[in-house]
């Protein structure tokens, strides 16, 4: 992948921004507008290039590109860098999540930096005799709210059907009738604006688009209209083979768009083999796109986690200007990931400048690292600056510094107890839509430590909560899970499950300790045996014996679990075994010798860990197949293991096997110990060794 015109272009740009030389990138796009409107260039590829190039993604940048149009007030690639870079920062505070669970104040950000961004792009149409990148910049943000650009109705008439069209495509058609870029931006808007039926209608737009072109760029046009085809295929319909027939096709007819779609694409759908042969053509194609490297260098991670290579293409990404890299790599050095060794300066180094160039989770990292200190060392511990960077977290729309900044106010880590602070902390967090503000406020209630009155939150000293209260906490936990909060899943599980007896569902808990386990693939809720509980026995949610397979073996990765001791159960006696490719599934039978080894390896994990049951049954099956005095001997420490740990029934076996003189020396005294031990916790079969005992003496 050397490096094109095209990516020295870019890196030369990005110098510019980074030495904050606004006269040379003034003079630098002046140049190219002023050859676009002379007509020194038959197409707008050039000066659109340039505007694409500009790192509007980092903060740095965003507000660079704001001293640039108050330096020059009358730039029109300023005004259209500046809308851009607003764009950029407004759909970040957005998020992903859907409309039903975004807060308040991520929908603001999002309609304040469209506003801001539309009144730039207006004032830029302004300033140049052919404004036809302010009008396609216009028409993103048709595709995304059809109040922009849209100013009058341009009604067109083709095969007898009446299509309404907006004002910017209209005057972006008048200054440029064969451009590429204005098809697709109306073919984005056309698919935004249809819900996702792609009738006949849609494709009659889409066939309006391709007239006037030549045959290069009406493949071009086919291409996105395959690739959003393809994206309705992947994420309405559910169905993946279609989509990737239709990402193909996209591929055949323009390489420079299917590429990148096809990795990206085959990477989430679990093929990194065909990823990577696609991301490689895609890098050939776009070795300046910095979010391309990013992916590729996820995918290159994801495949193979003890591979360095990764990390070569994530340094790249982070150099092109891609906060998340510069993050990801502050984890990499923490962690000692992906081959390298352990730095803590090199990670705190790159939180740093990620966190600086917009990235909040980076500054969330190193709230962890200042609060906590180096694993081993110690190093950078300073509660006081890890204090001072949550409130700046804080204001900067980080909901989890919220919740932090709450639970020091509630917990006194900081100095005396301070509700109204606390108060204000989690307010702001809700604002913001934080699932750990909805999550602490839940539990805290729940658990009687909170109670919420009026606009403030005051102690709850741990007595019940009454009814609208628990309500108000169950809804909370709910807000909080419906954005993806594995915590407050588990806790909802839990209070439907063992709360209060009014609040019981056993329905609801099932279903909640289902959701907790598909998501919680290492199981640190310990929710995947009451999962597996739920579909193995059906009793309020269907039962499906292939679900009880996956959350059982999930579980069983946890050393000392109850599901790893089950499994071991199950795979000792035919219930569920393993197949040869290493997946359990539902089994009717008797267990053949590797289940059965499986099994065993499982229950001394168990046993290791401290679960006495494991002990208890293990001891039991090398005393039933046992062949040996050795074999014996490994029965009597379990039982022993156990007897130690409590278990009544393994004190009796403890007490037998030193009044028989099995596998250990003969020792009444020892014997009498362990047999009293278990008369007393109320062994019967004990009792009657004793009573025998005493009637033989």
């Amino acid at each position: 992948m050397m490096e094109n015109n095209g990516l020295k272009s870019y890196l030369f740009l990005l110098e510019l921004v980074r030495e904050e030389d606004i006269d040379t990138l003034e003079y630098l796009y002046r140049g190219v507008q002023e050859r676009y409107e002379q007509h020194a260039e038959n197409t707008p590829g050039d000066l659109e290039k340039y505007l694409r190039y500009y790192p509007a993604r980092l903060k740095s940048a965003q507000q660079l590109a704001a001293q640039w149009l108050e330096r020059y007030p009358q730039s029109y690639a300023a005004h259209i860098i500046l809308a851009h870079a607003v764009l950029a920062d407004a759909y970040a505070r957005r998020g992903a999540l859907p409309v039903q669970h975004a807060s308040v104040y991520s929908l603001k950000s999002l309609k304040a930096g469209m506003d801001h961004a539309a009144a730039l792009l207006e004032a830029a149409v302004a300033l140049s005799t052919r404004p036809f990148h302010a009008w396609l910049y216009l028409g993103h943000m048709y595709a995304v709210d059809a109040r922009y650009g849209d100013e009058k109705e341009f009604l067109p008439e083709d095969i007898g059907v009446v299509y309404q069209l907006p004002l910017w495509y209209k005057r972006a058609e008048q200054l440029e009738p064969g451009a590429v870029s204005s098809r697709i931006a109306m073919l984005d808007a056309l698919r935004r604006g249809h819900p996702a039926t792609w009738d006949d209608s849609m494709q009659a737009y889409a066939y309006l688009l391709y007239n006037g072109l030549s045959a290069p760029a009406r493949n071009e046009v086919r291409a996105a209209f395959r690739g959003h085809y393809a994206q309705y295929c992947w994420q309405h319909r559910l169905h993946p083979a279609t989509a990737a027939q239709h990402f193909h096709i996209m591929h055949r007819l323009s390489p420079s768009m299917g590429a990148p779609a096809l990795a990206r694409f085959y990477w989430r759908t679990g093929e990194p083999g065909k990823a990577k042969q696609y991301f490689t053509e895609a890098l050939t194609l776009h070795p300046e796109d910095a979010a391309l490297l990013y992916d590729y260098a996820d995918c290159l991670a994801a495949a193979d986690p003890a591979a360095p290579q990764a990390v070569i293409y994530f340094r790249r990404a982070a150099r092109y200007g891609y906060p998340a890299a510069w993050q990801r790599l502050g984890d990499i050095y923490r962690q000692g990931l992906h081959g390298q060794e352990k730095h803590i300066r090199k990670a705190v180094s790159y939180y740093h400048i990620a966190w600086r160039e917009g990235c909040l989770e980076a500054g969330e990292r190193l709230v962890h690292i200042f609060w906590k200190g180096h694993a081993d060392t110690g190093a950078f511990r300073n509660r006081d600056k890890a204090v001072r960077l949550l409130k700046v977290l804080a204001q900067d729309g980080s909901g989890w510094a919220c919740a932090r900044l709450a639970e020091l106010e509630l917990e006194a880590r900081t100095r005396d107890h301070d509700y109204s602070m606390a108060t204000y902390y989690i307010n702001l967090g809700i604002h913001y839509g934080s699932m750990h503000c909805y999550y602490l406020v839940g539990k805290r209630i729940y658990e009687g430590r909170l109670l919420w009155r009026g606009v403030h939150i005051v102690p709850g000293n741990f007595f019940k909560p009454n009814r609208a209260d628990r309500k108000m906490a169950i809804d909370y936990l709910q807000k909080s899970a419906a954005l993806g909060y594995v915590k407050a899943m588990a806790c909802l599980a839990r209070y439907f499950d063992r709360g209060y007896e009014e609040d019981r569902s056993p329905a609801a808990a099932a279903d909640w300790y289902c959701k907790t386990a598909d998501l919680d693939p290492q199981d640190r809720e310990s929710c995947c045996y009451a999962a597996f509980r739920a579909v193995f026995y059906g009793e309020h949610k269907g039962r499906n014996l292939k679900a009880a397979a996956r959350y059982l073996h999930q579980g069983a990765a946890v050393n000392g679990s109850e599901c790893q001791y089950r499994l071991a159960y199950e795979l000792l006696n035919g219930g569920f075994a393993y197949d040869r490719s290493g997946v359990l599934q539902p089994h009717l039978g008797p267990a053949d010798a590797r289940n059965v080894r499986m099994a065993l390896q499982l229950y001394e994990k168990a046993a290791d860990a401290g679960h006495v049951e494991a002990m208890y049954y293990l001891a039991a099956f090398y005393e039933r197949h046992a062949a040996s005095k050795a074999d014996h001997l490994k029965a009597f420490l379990y039982f022993l293991l156990a007897a130690e740990a409590g278990k009544t029934i393994a004190q009796k076996e403890v007490g037998c096997y030193y009044l028989n003189g099995l596998a250990v020396e003969k020792n009444e005294t020892h014997a009498l110990f362990w047999l009293n031990m278990a008369a007393d916790s109320g062994e019967p079969a004990a009792r009657e060794l004793l009573e025998k005992v005493g009637r033989q003496q």
